[in-house]
């Protein structure tokens, strides 16, 4: 019968094509000896005249259907590999330190460049590049090392030596961490962030290296503050750069040469200091506005993970296993801090989690690690935030991000319906009525939401804002700059504050800080499930509402490192505000003074910028994931 239906419309499937490609029900473009198809899934192509003994149409043939569906899986686990350290070996050519990217519309960034006309061109940090460059002796410690010049040998220093290493690496851990991670102050008795000190001093090297890597270019971008008089020193600090990431990125290529040659015996430590080195040069690809780069090192990234933790269900029993007899000791008890180990899967799983979901609204699509969201970030967790240790469990996205984690999943839900939406487009079978019962669900989960931080009391009198601001490293960095002067109350507060008080996530500052983060978000959320549904609309009431909502919002925020994280509000809104509003948005990256350019601001700033300069207001067919798509790369704004 399905014969005479060919017949009857005209289709004559070949007899020519491999039976490896016959098998596997696809079409084959009967390439010999190797068709195309085969060549790409690295398998075997098999041709003849003779059918081979396994197409039987019975057992043998099932059988080697399930063994070439394993091979294709193992080959594109193998090609992901290449591929990845194909792009380590390229290193960050790409990589541009040069804050003054092109706008559409013709506006210049609000600094001037960072760095001299030298250092601001792409670095080539390719370990191809560092191959003369003498590494550590073996009988030093790894992290006490001197750099020395392409000379080899040693006779030749550069002008980078590791004393500055030990300030670089606290710069980092003091500001470069906490301006990244503004959410994220674990208590005293819990461990608080000492166990980043000692992956960097400790673990493998790296994260070490990629560490002050940022820290070096942080340090940079405040060094210079927009002034030519400081580009010699801004030049000296984009060559350790270079250094830096060149020695990151040959330490990396040996770290994943040395998981893949172990293949089924892989050790869950070595995997995780393995992922926090992937995920920290993610980060710096991201930071470094460094394109597409980031997506070849989240794939590494899931792909350690997934091996890490096989099971979604057994993530307690794996933070679990990851205790150490030597700090902190067994003799406290259930009071015991979390170990190095423990701290780092935490922290950089919740950050994979966060990352994936935000990923997937750039490329549309649903969140790789969705069958991890429950376990390990429940909507509804149990175990509450506390400055006292804690057994392990699920994770609260607060304690890393400030935000709920049924935010979080929201976000990966209404990314998964976009990728629906889009799927039932290619394929001409969109029904507008599913798309919306799919969209209502969401909506009202959101809306309520929004509803109940609206009575929450986050107003704040002038005492309670000094209190709970998060001041930008340059206050901190130059007191006595005009710019950044305090009043009498702020200089009080800030003397007499207590330093465990921004410890205790129940604290008012916490507390007032965690509901605008999520009321901030969740606008953001009602914006993008409105673009997914609706389509783009900016002028409609609800829209509009929430735009101005957000915009209000960010107004009224301390400026700093808060700001930081507030990068895929800002770019949601700023996209669907009108016109009279483009002013205020770009003051509010201004407001970010020089570290404007550390980060992903500037980046959000550009896709408004393009996004107002080609008439995304008058567009329908507008997105989110359009707009982040919009400068030729895929935006992360995380």
């Amino acid at each position: 019968m399905s014969a005479l239906r060919s017949l009857l419309s005209g289709k004559v499937r070949s007899q020519s094509g491999c039976y490896t490609c016959r098998l596997r029900r696809k079409k084959c473009d009967e390439k010999r000896p190797v068709c195309d198809g085969c060549t790409a899934l690295e398998i075997d192509c098999v041709y003849g005249e003779h059918k081979p003994d396994w197409m039987d149409g019975g057992p043998k043939q099932r059988a080697m259907a399930e063994m070439i569906k394993l091979q294709v899986k193992k080959q594109a686990s193998q090609r992901r590999d290449r591929k990845y350290l194909e792009m380590l070996e390229d290193g960050t050519r790409l990589v541009s330190l040069n804050d003054r990217p092109a706008a559409a519309n013709g506006h210049a960034s609000d600094n001037t460049a960072v760095f001299s006309s030298e250092s601001d061109r792409a670095f080539d940090t390719s370990p191809s590049t560092l191959s003369g460059t003498t590494g550590p002796s073996p009988d030093m410690p790894w992290h006490q090392h001197q750099l020395v010049g392409p000379g080899g040998g040693g006779a030749q220093k550069s002008d980078y030596d590791s004393a500055q290493d030990t300030h670089l690496i606290m710069n980092y851990v003091d500001f470069v961490f906490p301006y990244l991670f503004p959410y994220y102050q674990p208590p005293i008795l819990v461990g608080g962030r000492g166990w980043v000190l000692d992956a960097f001093l400790h673990g493998n090297r790296s994260i070490y290296y990629t560490a002050i890597a940022l820290s070096s270019w942080f340090f940079g971008v405040l060094l210079a503050g927009g002034l030519e008089q400081h580009a010699a020193c801004t030049d000296r600090m984009a060559r350790q750069l270079h250094h830096q990431m060149g020695i990151s990125l040959k330490e990396l290529q040996k770290n994943i040469y040395a998981i893949s040659a172990k293949k089924d015996k892989f050790d869950i430590r070595e995997g995780l200091g393995v992922m926090q080195s992937v995920i920290q040069m993610l980060i710096f690809e991201v930071t470094a506005a460094n394109k597409d780069n980031w997506k070849l090192h989240l794939d590494a990234a899931i792909a350690l993970f997934v091996k890490i933790l096989p099971e979604p269900a057994q993530w307690t029993e794996r933070v679990h296993e990851l205790w150490t007899p030597k700090w902190p000791p067994p003799e406290m008890g259930i009071r015991r801090p979390w170990s190095t180990d423990q701290a780092a899967l935490r922290f950089f799983g919740a950050n994979l989690l966060y990352i994936d979901i935000m990923s997937s609204i750039t490329l549309a699509r649903r969140p790789r690690l969705a069958a991890y969201h429950e376990p390990v970030i429940p909507r509804c967790p149990a175990n509450a935030l506390s400055t006292e240790p804690q057994s392990a469990g699920p994770l609260r996205m607060e304690e890393f991000f400030g935000l709920q984690n049924w935010v979080v999943q929201t976000l990966g839900d209404i990314a998964a319906l976009d990728a629906h939406k889009k799927e039932q487009q290619r394929a001409g079978t969109l029904c507008a009525a599913d798309l919306a019962e799919r969209g209502e669900a969401l909506f009202q989960a959101v809306k309520a939401g929004i509803r109940h931080l609206d009575n929450q009391d986050y107003s704040q009198t002038p005492v309670e804002r000094a209190v709970s601001v998060i001041r930008d490293p340059l206050a901190s960095l130059n007191p006595g700059s005009a710019d950044y002067s305090q009043t009498p109350v702020e200089r009080a507060v800030s003397v007499i504050r207590d330093p465990l008080a921004s410890l205790n996530p129940g604290s008012a500052a916490a507390r007032l800080n965690h509901i605008i983060q999520n009321l901030l978000w969740l606008h953001a959320a009602f914006l993008y499930l409105s673009t997914v549904v609706s389509g783009w609309r900016p002028d409609d009431a609800e829209v509009r509402r929430s735009v101005d909502k957000v915009t209000e919002l960010l107004a009224d925020m301390p400026d700093g490192k808060t700001m930081q994280s507030m990068a895929f509000p800002f770019c949601v809104a700023g996209c669907l505000a009108p016109p009279a509003y483009r002013d205020r948005y770009r003051g509010l990256v201004s407001r970010l003074g020089p570290l404007q350019v550390f980060g992903t601001m500037q980046e959000a700033k550009n896709i408004m910028e393009f996004a107002w300069a080609n008439g995304a207001a008058a567009d329908e067919s507008w997105d989110v994931a359009k707009c982040l798509n919009s400068l030729g790369h895929g935006a992360l704004l995380i």
